[in-house]
């Protein structure tokens, strides 16, 4: 028996080698191949990547194209309705600057004619003052006048009763 644990130990040995280089080489020709097949596919994926990122490429190109096309025309029309609007704020301006000096030349001939209306209510109040003057000296002077002939009448009265021409004669003595 103890031959036995040598001989079938070794013998099971030798089957199990000689299997084992059958299928070593089953093995790597297997994993050979599997490279391959995980190259091919690889390659074949790395194709399509390279295609896909080729059109990827190709389309930010072209959506890069058509955004700048657009911020153009976006720019462009920003920029004219800028100018547009300068120019109507210019318009405006220029109207406002005709209708502001208008404005000032009839405020100035307002002014004026205000001062000018001014200047003939103080003339005519001077004058009508003036006359008002007159008419009151006018009046002193006649009362002065009246007051001086009512004096005269009753200093010729007086000088006329106390003269004695004026009075009667003594009546006639009686014989």
């Amino acid at each position: 028996m103890n031959k036995y644990y040598f001989i079938v130990p070794a013998c099971l040995l030798a089957g199990f080698i000689f299997f084992y280089r059958g299928a070593l080489g089953e093995m790597e020709l297997k994993a050979e191949t599997e490279k391959a097949r995980i190259a091919a596919v690889k390659a074949e994926e790395d194709a399509k990547r390279q295609e896909v990122e080729k059109r990827a490429q190709i389309d930010a190109e072209e959506r890069q194209k058509a955004r700048e096309k657009e911020e153009e025309a976006k720019r462009k029309k920003n920029e004219k309705a800028y100018n547009d609007a300068m120019a109507k704020l210019k318009k405006d301006a220029d109207g406002l600057d005709v209708e502001n000096a208008k404005l000032t030349k009839e405020a100035a001939d307002l002014e004026q004619a205000i001062i000018n209306e001014r200047a003939l209510k103080d003339k005519t109040s001077r004058e009508a003052f003036d006359l008002s003057k007159q008419v009151e000296l006018e009046k002193i002077n006649r009362r002065s006048a009246e007051l001086e002939i009512q004096r005269l009448i009753e200093m010729l009265g007086t000088k006329a009763a106390a003269s004695t021409l004026a009075s009667m004669p003594p009546p006639p003595v009686k014989k």
